[in-house]
């Protein structure tokens, strides 16, 4: 670990060094101005580095105004943009154990992002403090970007710490591998804020009716998952994986208690264990589409089980000692994805094959071993390796102050055999609707997805008021439901609902 961090800050250190140097020693050619990054064609969904809004716009993330052939003098001075944010954030709960109102969420964070742009070159430092009362491990300061770009006139490559989103979906994730997640948030938490950046090398080749890139990942970067309930401080935070304390024999003997442990094997490391991927986007009239690919590493990790029950004077069990240890695997992605504008209306159409991922096998109970001298060892049916397709269609309608956005994802396992947990075919339906009054400085918006296999749901209700160009103030909720029999992917979470307020300065 200490190697992989030395070489990660090393990786770092040289690419804010080379973007300084760069920026101010090296005649460049005509490009861009700061602040301007990655656009083109129709109706892709675009990125906000800073953690903003996310809106619809082509399939790629080049624009032909980024390579005119307006020549600038190699000379260029360099030009210096300064933005950032202050965010608080403050959400009660009602609290069914002890019958009263509670936070359900306390967070205030400033964020600050420095650009620098001189002829070809191009950098960008973005970085933010946060103090949060409700989820302290996440108190602290972290480097949001940090890459150096270069660029020629069919081509370019930026080296550093980037967010690199890929797709049509808007808030599932098909082809949209690269990225990471954070999952250790959930209120008033959108999903550009849920981005974790990759330390990476991205390399892009322009033209009027394609663009390709490759990207390598030396760095791995994995989801931010929320802690099991068994670690020290999980069940002071809102929310955590619940394990259970005993152990049911289904003997007369009852149940006995369970010790916790969680191990981590170690993770990727530099070069060998490199993500690669690559991406072909093309422009054609009517209609922008991308074929993609992706091998590297599940950003999730799979969970191996090992232990052992102890047995007391009398030769009976007397206490389970469980290991849980975290290991992460290699996986594909084949993918392809699309928008079709018609007007006010835009389709998006997402596929994606995901190859080798690991599930929990059907019926987890241990099965216990001859006993030793040091009790009974329990097994652990391994995690099956499967097949995944995931399909989503989409579509847009923006209308005067009207949006409206409706989506269906598909999460199907094409080799399923009755021997895993989850179903063969899981399916959600997602609608955001919005509107703006009052000169765009009033709006209403409600977004709800809900989950059709058992019927639990997730939605956001909110209403927000910018007093001026830099300061909004929103009120707003958000809600969890169980399905049928307390099941659904959203059912654990029905804890959490809660309503908050938000603020919000932007320079």
């Amino acid at each position: 670990m200490n190697t992989i961090r030395k070489y990660r800050q090393a990786f770092l250190s040289g690419a804010i060094i080379c973007l300084l140097f760069f920026v101010l020693a090296l005649p460049c050619s005509a490009q861009e101005a700061a602040g301007v990054d990655e656009k083109a064609g129709t109706a892709q969904r675009a990125d906000s580095s800073s953690g903003g809004q996310a809106e619809y716009q082509t399939t790629d993330n080049s624009t032909d105004d980024e390579f005119s052939d307006d020549a600038e003098d190699s000379s260029a001075k360099p030009v210096f943009t300064l933005s950032g944010k202050i965010e608080t954030l403050h959400g009660v709960r009602w609290n069914d154990t002890e019958k009263k109102f509670e936070y359900g969420a306390s967070r205030s964070i400033a964020q600050i992002k420095g650009e620098v742009s001189a002829g070809s070159s191009y950098a960008v430092i973005s970085a933010a403090a946060e103090y949060n009362y409700r989820n302290p491990a996440r108190t602290g300061f972290r480097l949001n970007e940090a890459y150096y770009r270069y660029s020629g006139e069919i081509w370019d490559i930026s080296v550093g710490r980037q967010v690199i989103v890929w797709g049509q979906a808007d808030g599932f994730k098909l082809t949209d591998v690269l990225s990471a997640r954070d999952s250790s948030e959930f209120i008033a938490f959108s999903g550009d804020d849920a981005r974790l950046p990759s330390d990476s090398i991205r390399l892009r080749f322009f033209h009027d009716l394609f663009t390709f890139e490759a990207i390598a990942v030396p760095f791995f970067t994995p989801n931010k998952l929320p802690r099991f309930g068994f670690e020290d401080g999980a069940k002071n935070g809102l929310y955590y994986i619940d394990t259970p304390n005993f152990y049911d024999t289904k003997t007369p003997l009852g149940s006995i208690p369970i010790q916790y442990t969680k191990t981590e094997s170690e993770k990727p490391k530099m070069f060998t264990d490199t993500e690669v991927a690559a991406r072909f986007s093309f422009f054609l009239p009517g209609i922008d589409f991308s074929v993609s690919g992706f091998y590297g590493w599940d950003k999730n990790p799979r969970f191996i089980k090992s232990g052992y029950v102890t047995l007391n004077a009398m030769h009976l069990p007397e206490q389970a000692f469980l290991t849980i240890n975290q290991e992460y695997y290699r996986i594909g992605m084949a993918g392809i994805d699309a928008a079709i504008p018609a007007g006010d209306v835009t389709i998006r159409l997402e596929t994606a094959w995901v190859g080798e991922r690991y599930f929990e096998p059907k019926n987890q109970n241990p099965i216990p071993g001859v006993p030793g001298a040091g009790g009974i060892p329990l097994t652990f049916k391994p995690a099956l390796r499967k097949h995944q397709l995931l399909m989503l269609a989409g579509i847009d309608w923006i209308k005067s102050s009207w949006t409206l956005s409706a989506q269906y994802f598909e999460d199907l396992i094409l080799n399923h055999k009755d021997d895993i947990e989850r179903p063969m075919h899981k399916g959600f339906v997602s609608l955001n609707v919005s509107k703006t009054f009052l000169r765009d400085t009033l709006k209403l918006s409600a977004s709800g997805v809900i989950d059709i296999n058992y019927g639990s749901t997730s939605s956001t209700y909110s209403i927000s008021y910018a007093i001026t160009d830099n300061i909004n103030f929103a009120l707003g909720g958000d809600v969890y439901t169980k399905g049928y029999d307390g099941k659904g992917d959203f059912a654990a979470m029905h804890k959490i609902s809660a309503l908050w307020l938000k603020g919000t300065f932007t320079w």
